[in-house]
């Protein structure tokens, strides 16, 4: 990981897998066994897990075939703990156009909440999904999110300060 050191990190994780739908379960699961000793509050933890499971279902249900990266990243900072969360994988145009639009959409709601309960209602029609993933870890998650594309290639960084156990 670019700008932390090796003793700053209680947990680092690197994936790389062809996604698939039955992975995610055993993923989420062992995410929060590496996780939990590292934090305290069981709602921190559980904001960890809903963002890694919809960043996992993402790059399942999105991936254009192939490889696809997942790491995670739980970091001592001065007031806690940094949860960071980064996927990378293949993508079509216009799935990338897609969540360009959705990612730019929530970077400009005023009110991330306001705007993922806007955009439940609107999913109600949908037949191809509902759109709600990335939403969700900003509203529910409490994380910032950001994101990359190059070429046919989509990175989503989620981010969250948390408290954490402190320092051993």
């Amino acid at each position: 990981m670019s700008g932390t050191s090796d003793e700053g990190a209680c947990v680092s994780l690197t994936l790389s897998f062809e996604p698939l739908a039955e992975q995610i379960a055993s993923l989420r699961s062992a995410i929060s066994d590496l996780c939990a000793p590292h934090i305290a509050a069981a709602d921190e933890l559980s904001r960890l897990l809903l963002a890694s499971h919809e960043m996992l279902e993402n790059i399942v249900k999105y991936s254009a075939g192939g490889a696809a990266e997942f790491q995670l990243a739980l970091e001592r900072a001065d007031h806690g703990l940094l949860i960071r969360l980064r996927t990378k994988n293949r993508a079509l145009p216009e799935r990338l156009r897609d969540t360009k639009q959705r990612l730019d959409a929530l970077a400009a709601a005023a009110d991330p909440v306001a705007h993922y309960d806007e955009m439940i209602r609107e999913s109600a029609g949908r037949r191809d999904g509902s759109g709600l993933g990335l939403a969700r870890i900003l509203a529910e998650s409490e994380m910032t999110l950001r994101y990359q594309i190059e070429s046919e290639v989509l990175t989503i960084i989620a981010e969250a300060l948390i408290s954490g156990r402190g320092r051993p």
